[in-house]
């Protein structure tokens, strides 16, 4: 599936922003508010919202659907959302609110030093809210734990305690070869206890953490973030690169937290790689999960069928020999989070951090690595790519001396609702940060 797989869809991106400005424009709290996350991380709140609560005479049913909105029960609630947009949902009430995602509330209220009128539901529930009156209407903070719907969370005390063994387990999961199998297995034992929306939302947030680890802009930029008390409620997609054997045990791994299979990119003769895109149904959690494809690959379909280990390595290929596959010891390639992209750019810029050409740059999308973090490599590795001929002596010793290219923060910004992929831009990014090009 190519860039057209997903729509632009102006006319309903034009009605949440103009819903926004006009909320923004009778409140000047939550206008200021949005000036500081802007200024200070370069986050628009556009890009925070969870979804809207409006009066029939503020928005009518009939305007939403005009823009493509279509209506759903949500536990016998209506809720209108845009099925190929990724835009906020609306829900009909008396009270005009504006509701946004947070990461956790605390943070969140002592940052903005915020007092709510009301907080529903219990902390590390799977829905807790903070509600406040304003002068036109109300402001919410969520927090949502793999949960779609809009009820408030109760925590049972055998709960608290199966999510406290959950994150421990998360946190110390092994890395090894044996990385996989024990994270499938780790999986099912989390969707049998937790359930599939809550085990996604605790292994990403273990997978985000992990990740900055290995990642100083990643670090820099999320501090920044939780300075605002958001944390990365702003992220787009997690992207995990895998050795051609394993991608298709990963795809069940996937499977088993009960992510459905959106767009496949078979980009093989074009570039040497393809690409399976993934969206988890009650968690918002996105994956883009790429592996090294041959000419001949091209219309395999290499989400269920298993690939053979080849001799030549492409850029993925490689990426994984050098530091191991995503899912074990290299953890994620990169994580994605929406900005204005001028602005991140610029805060990341002015605190040293620098920022690759845009690999995609078009009226709806607009994305960018930052300057990959450098990892050392391991001589074993170095001495079986050699061994196999899949790099030369002087890129090893390159590789001993230097390191090679590992993770990345990668900045975008997305309008008119389009929530697709750039195959020709994703393609010319994975050839630019190849490691052999590094390594000259």
């Amino acid at each position: 599936m190519r860039l057209e797989s997903w729509p632009r869809c102006p006319e309903a991106a034009s009605l949440c922003e103009g819903l926004l400005e006009r909320f923004l424009h009778e409140n000047p709290m939550v206008q200021e508010m949005a000036h500081r996350f802007h200024a200070y991380a370069g986050v628009r709140l556009a890009n925070l919202i969870d979804h809207w609560v409006v009066p029939r005479s503020i928005l009518s049913v009939e305007e939403l659907e005009r823009v493509g909105m279509i209506e759903t029960d949500v536990e016998g609630e209506p809720v209108w959302h845009h099925p190929q947009a990724r835009l906020p949902r609306f829900r009909v009430g008396a009270r005009w609110r504006l509701a946004i995602a947070v990461e956790a509330l605390e943070p969140f209220l002592q940052q903005n030093r915020w007092e709510p009128d009301r907080v529903e539901g219990d902390y590390d529930s799977a829905y807790q809210e903070a509600v406040g009156a304003l002068p036109q209407g109300e402001l919410a903070a969520v927090v949502r734990k793999g949960y779609r719907g809009f009820r408030p969370g109760r925590l049972t005390e055998e709960m608290r305690v199966a999510l406290e063994e959950a994150r421990r387990r998360l946190r110390e999961r092994p890395r090894d070869d044996e990385a996989l199998l024990q994270a499938q297995r780790l999986a099912e034992e989390l969707v049998d206890v937790l359930g599939a929306g809550r085990a996604t939302d605790e292994f990403f947030a273990a997978e985000r953490e992990y990740y900055m680890t290995r990642n100083r802009a990643a670090r820099w930029q999320y501090a920044r973030q939780q300075e605002l008390g958001m944390g990365w409620a702003n992220h787009d997609h997690h992207t995990y690169r895998s050795a051609r054997e394993s991608f298709a045990d990963l795809m069940e791994l996937w499977r088993t937290f009960g992510f459905q299979f959106r767009e496949r990119f078979y980009a093989g003769a074009e570039a040497g790689w393809g690409a399976q895109v993934l969206e988890h149904p009650e968690s918002r959690v996105v994956i883009f999960s790429d592996v090294d494809l041959s000419p001949e690959e091209l219309f395999v379909d290499f989400a269920e069928q298993p690939l053979e280990p080849r001799e030549s390595l492409g850029t993925i290929g490689l990426w994984c020999a050098l530091h191991g596959d995503s899912i074990g010891e290299a953890g994620m390639h990169h994580l994605e989070a929406e900005y204005d992209w001028e602005q991140v750019r610029a805060l990341l810029l002015e605190n040293g951090f620098g920022v690759m050409k845009p690999f995609t740059d078009l009226p709806m999308l607009k994305q960018a690595f930052t300057e990959p973090e450098i990892w050392p490599v391991r001589e074993e590795r170095c001495k079986r790519l050699l061994q196999r001929g899949q790099i030369t002596e002087e890129q090893a010793e390159r590789f001993r001396r230097q390191g090679a290219a590992g993770s990345h923060l990668e900045i975008l910004q997305r309008w008119e609702g389009y929530k697709g992929f750039n195959q020709a831009g994703v393609s010319a990014i994975i050839r630019e940060t190849d490691a052999r090009k590094l390594a000259q």
